[in-house]
């Protein structure tokens, strides 16, 4: 292995492989091993064409040259196999599951690609859209969703693990996820049933350019996804995968690598081969992987707030994501979290400022029929439940009494157009006061003064509601956070109005107060650290690291067995303060400046 903490490994399409000679290929490995350094690759065997059985043993032999393992994969596109098939509208030649010339197809690939690998993935094309007619008769009364779930769970079972484990009862197989988590039981993805049945699972990572590309993903999604993927499958999540496609800015491309190495995971794949070789995007990817290799050696496990995101479950979309990108650490969950009472009373968790007992439920958390008694149960005990608009609202439309068992907020289908803020820090009494550049649309949450509190208003002249509030619980709370309608506003809200949320919402004992488009990542060792984003206007940045408790200093994650000597000294206390009036607990503030596209990963020396 190049580094010691992930393997790099990137992926070899069929039409691609079945044309280049060796010798191009000796050419392009050794560019890919000066810039980039390569320990293993997928080598694909079908993706509308079978990748030759002569071409794949050239590949083998050569790989073998440069140390680096070879495993399979596959692509579940196929071209039209009879003149019937013109008549289905396929969405990128992804196969129709119900055809039986490219059921028979799929078992060819699958016993194919066994027979010549321990191991191969499969690439996210494995969904279906088709609505032929023989889909549509299959389908009967069931809904899509349900149809396409099933499908998908049959076709994995039937086509692809029975064909390929009787031709080689030992060969691994891995599914990869797209990034498109909210979209999956729409199209078959069922990741709550097929972790059960395949042997790994793999993460995409891709999120390109958020403004100017179909998905409109956060880049934060780089880091939460594989999050997510974890908690879905620990300890079988292979990697993430990402490429160099609509990445304006070397940055963009880059900065998937970074947030997919945060994430901590067993490989980094670099889609494709052919897309890197001589591609000024890939060639600085070598030079950071060290930096990447040396935090990691100093980090913990990843520590941040749980969002319970259940399976087939959408609503909200991406709303961790969106609240990522503004300093927020997200943990994302696909089980509601169980209460541990042990957490409650543990010294060195306290002396941390950590809370692991939280979550936050939105529109998605819904999906649960169960998730209002489970979260009831949570706050009973002593748990910090941060539910959203989006959560608050389907709740009521939904589960209107037990709603009502926690909380007097009701909604009355009127929007709230804010550009004034009133908002509480350190548990003062009297409130600030700040504007926002341009007026800021929410759903008006009415909350009941006095039953709950508020925390953060909003609005414009003598009118003002809550947009962020809490409900006292027995030993808990419920605190309801108010989404702007377009998610993407929340980058607008001015930095105090985010650093009061993201105190209200820490979990980990650290927050920062920044405007939006830094992401802050936990561990759970007393290590932290933040990425700047690059963005249209996008500057360096000054501003304020809080650390709960007393704090000696911040020392800085090397990230090279050469220091940078502007780097290497620690960051000493601007001030050490109570974060409450009304207690003697304590913060300690660190002040830092960030250019963008940079990371910057330290530890925290306590005092004592």
């Amino acid at each position: 292995m190049h580094y010691r903490n992930f393997k790099t490994v990137t992926y070899c399409v069929a039409s691609w492989v079945n044309r280049i000679t060796e010798e191009e290929l000796r050419k392009q490995a050794d560019f890919l091993q000066k810039y980039v350094g390569i320990d293993k690759i997928y080598l694909e065997t079908y993706r509308d064409e079978f990748a030759s059985k002569e071409q794949i043993q050239m590949f083998k032999r050569v790989m073998k040259d440069y140390d680096i393992e070879v495993s399979g994969g596959i692509t579940t596109v196929t071209p039209d196999l009879s003149e019937e098939d013109k008549k289905r509208q396929r969405l990128f030649n992804t196969f129709c599951y119900c055809n039986e010339p490219m059921r028979k197809r799929l078992i060819e690939v699958s016993e194919y690609t066994a027979s010549l690998f321990d191991e191969f993935i499969i690439d996210d094309f494995f969904f279906t859209q088709c609505t032929c007619e023989d889909c549509i008769k299959e389908k009967g009364n069931r809904t899509w969703e349900e149809f396409r779930l099933s499908k998908m769970m049959e076709v994995s079972q039937n086509l692809i693990i029975a064909p390929a484990k009787k031709v080689n009862p030992k060969v691994h197989i891995i599914i990869k996820y797209p990034n498109w988590r909210e979209s999956f039981a729409q199209t078959g993805y069922n990741p709550g049933e097929q972790r059960a049945v395949f042997d790994s699972i793999y993460t995409g990572t891709e999120t390109r350019h958020g403004a100017q590309q179909d998905q409109h993903l956060p880049r934060y999604l780089s880091y939460s996804f594989m999050r997510y993927m974890e908690n879905v499958a620990p300890g079988r999540n292979g990697g993430g995968w990402f490429d160099p496609f609509d990445c304006d800015r070397i940055d963009t491309y880059l900065e998937q690598a970074y947030l997919t190495a945060f994430s901590k995971p067993k490989e980094i794949m670099m889609f494709c081969w052919p897309a890197l070789i001589g591609n000024k995007r890939a060639t600085p990817l070598g030079f950071m992987y060290e930096k990447l290799d040396a935090v990691l050696d100093k980090v913990g496990n990843p520590f941040g707030l749980k969002v319970y995101i259940p399976f087939n479950s959408q609503g909200e979309d991406h709303i961790e994501d969106y609240l990522g990108m503004t300093g927020i650490p997200f943990e994302p969950v696909c089980d509601f979290p169980v209460f541990n009472e042990a957490f409650e009373n543990d010294v060195k968790i306290k002396k941390a400022g950590l809370r692991p007992n939280s979550v936050m439920l939105t529109a998605a958390s819904l999906y649960d029929e169960k998730v209002l008694e489970k979260a009831t149960d949570f706050a009973m005990k002593g748990g910090h439940v941060i539910l959203t608009s989006g959560f608050v609202m389907g709740a009521l439309k939904k589960y209107p009494e037990q709603i009502e068992r926690i909380t007097g907020i009701q909604y009355r289908e009127r929007n709230l157009c804010a550009d004034e803020f009133q908002y509480k820090v350190n548990g003062q009494i009297a409130r600030n006061y700040i504007k926002s550049a341009a007026p800021v649309s929410f759903p008006m949450l009415e909350h009941r003064n006095n039953a709950s509190w508020s925390i953060i208003n909003a609005g414009h002249g003598e009118f003002h509601a809550s947009i962020l509030c809490y409900d006292t619980f027995a030993k808990g709370r419920f605190t309801v956070l108010n989404i702007p309608d377009m998610p993407s506003e929340i980058y607008a809200l001015p930095t105090q109005v985010l650093t009061c949320i993201r105190q209200e919402l820490d979990v980990a004992g650290v927050w920062i107060d920044a405007p939006a488009g830094i992401s802050l990542f936990t561990y759970d060792n007393d290590s932290f650290g933040v990425y700047c984003y690059t963005w249209d206007g996008c500057c360096p940045v000054d501003f304020d690291i809080h650390v709960k408790g007393e704090a000696e200093k911040l020392v800085r994650i090397q990230d090279s067995d050469r220091p940078n000597p502007w780097t290497s000294f620690p960051l000493e206390p601007v001030c050490t303060r109570r974060i409450d009036f009304r207690s003697e607990e304590k913060e300690t503030v660190f002040h830092l400046r960030i250019l963008p596209g940079d990371f910057a990963f330290f530890e925290i020396k306590r005092c004592g």
